[in-house]
């Protein structure tokens, strides 16, 4: 069994919908124009809906309301309506899994709130807007939701053994498996034509010296996982970190103290509610 041989084929169980899939091709060839690009996301009615709601909402606060979705694409661009289209699909692709192996709500609010970690974290180092490393936050961990579809007994196996042994999730699936669900997701998201810059850093997360290319970004991941696991630990796979045990963050020459850091993690918690109450309303009922 390897990342590939899980994800291959895995369209049959678990697949974006064609309006996600097309517009992700028309934003990769820097040809199409916000009216075409609009008009695919069109004919998912309740994608659009939950994009316009989005762009709507006090997330980005615009003094007036966007009613179609060209027009949000010219004022927010095409690499945010990315994260966005992502952001409103993803949860709905896993649907069926276990609940004894995952707590899908839990599971959705941790993600979209590494994603704002990494979103500003990205815009301290100078990098844009940061929709990029809010993609990458957000599917940091869908591997994990692939082997629990592909291999559950074994998925349970592997999550029993790192509850008794207390040791990091990702140690043991590497010791069970060769490889662990990091590698999954980069293939995963390679399956679905993401760029490189998406899945690199999902696939290096754990280990960022390792990344060849795109370096800081997986940097970047790796830091918002640390910071996410203080605040929002996995359900049944880790324990709360003490944030004052961080080392000060350097990115790009960018020092943050722990009361920095205490703030970003504030911010982005108050900020995941405002976007899951849209994306999956149910798990903003956790918490």
């Amino acid at each position: 069994m390897t990342p590939e041989e899980l994800t291959n084929g895995i369209d049959q169980l678990v697949s974006l919908p064609d309006a996600v899939i097309r517009a992700n091709e028309l934003l990769e060839s820097d040809q199409a124009g916000a009216d075409e690009i609009g008009e695919v996301i069109g004919h998912d009615p309740a994608l659009s809906a939950k994009l316009l709601r989005l762009v709507n909402s006090a997330f980005y606060s615009f003094p007036s309301q966007i009613d179609t979705v060209s027009r949000a694409i010219t004022l927010i661009g095409i690499n945010e309506l990315r994260s966005l289209i992502f952001a409103s699909s993803a949860t709905q692709v896993f649907n069926d899994i276990a609940p004894e192996l995952v707590d899908m709500n839990t599971f959705w609010h941790r993600s979209v709130y590494c994603g704002l970690v990494a979103k500003k974290f990205s815009t301290l180092c100078g990098k844009g807007k940061g929709e990029a490393q809010f993609l990458t936050g957000l599917l940091h961990d869908i591997g994990h939701l692939i082997l629990y579809i592909r291999a559950p007994d074994k998925a349970q196996t592997i999550l029993e053994e790192t509850s008794k042994s207390k040791r990091a999730l990702f140690e043991v699936e590497q010791q069970m498996l060769g490889f662990n669900s990091a590698d999954i997701g980069a293939a995963l998201l390679e399956n679905w034509r993401l760029p490189k810059s998406l899945w690199i850093p999902v696939k290096h997360q754990h280990f960022p010296d390792k990344a060849t290319e795109y370096k800081e970004e997986t940097a970047i991941l790796n830091l918002s996982l640390s910071l996410t696991d203080c605040l929002e630990p996995e359900i049944k796979t880790s324990e709360a970190l003490d944030i004052e045990k961080l080392p000060p963050a350097q990115l790009n020459d960018t020092n943050l103290t722990s009361e920095e850091l205490g703030l970003i993690a504030m911010d982005a918690n108050i900020e995941s509610f405002e976007v899951l109450s849209i994306i999956n309303p149910l798990a903003t009922t956790l918490y």
